[in-house]
């Protein structure tokens, strides 16, 4: 899944939050946007971790392809 991708799913998400559902619909989608809010945390923070690195190797010289884009826009092949 590209950043992209996910953020297209975490508006979808608001949208359902912000929606007028029932008690108990609302209660299950917060649980399910809880899951994803979470799995979401965990791609940002590895994204960063893959721009850090990155980063130190442009400056080092050693840096070929960017798999920053990738995880943005996908596999450029």
């Amino acid at each position: 899944m590209t950043l992209v991708e996910l953020q297209k799913i975490l508006g979808e998400r608001i949208d359902v939050t912000l929606s007028d559902i029932s008690g108990e619909e609302r209660q299950i989608e917060n649980e399910k946007s809880g899951l994803i809010l979470g799995i979401a945390k965990q791609m940002i923070n590895n994204a960063d971790i893959i721009l850090r690195t990155e980063k130190l190797m442009v400056t080092t010289g050693n840096k070929k392809k960017s798999i920053a884009m990738d995880l943005i826009v996908g596999d450029r092949k």
